[in-house]
């Protein structure tokens, strides 16, 4: 079994990432871990729009998605010059259609309580 400052050590070591923490052996939350002070562990946990429970890493990678742009091989879509191509359309929003944001929920979750830990 972990101890508290086991999980509190390897929490505060991956601080904004996916994680999988479990309270008393039985409910798991998976979530990304944005604070951890000396009683709690603070977890963002994403929904959909309807409120049910997301995948973390699909969530995770849809945020940086949308946070960043399009980035296959390496290349931004927003840095691309199109002066070259005046009559260009420009899409201000994923075209051809628009996925909804995740919600981020937060969770405080006691360090007593937490019994395992796993990196998503």
């Amino acid at each position: 079994m972990a101890t508290p400052q086991w999980i509190k050590t390897q929490c505060e070591q991956h601080v904004n990432q996916p994680v999988q923490l479990q309270v008393n052996g039985q409910q798991e939350y998976q979530g990304v871990i944005e604070h951890v002070d000396d009683h709690h562990v603070y977890l963002l946990v994403p929904t959909d729009e309807q409120g049910q429970y997301m995948d973390v890493k699909e969530a995770w990678m849809e945020w940086n998605h949308q946070q960043w742009g399009n980035t296959q091989h390496g290349i931004n879509q927003r840095n691309i010059d199109h002066r070259y191509y005046p009559y260009y359309p420009y899409y201000p929003y994923y075209y051809p259609y628009y996925r909804p944001r995740p919600v981020w929920n937060r969770f405080v979750l006691p360090l007593a309580l937490l019994t395992a830990f796993a990196v998503l």
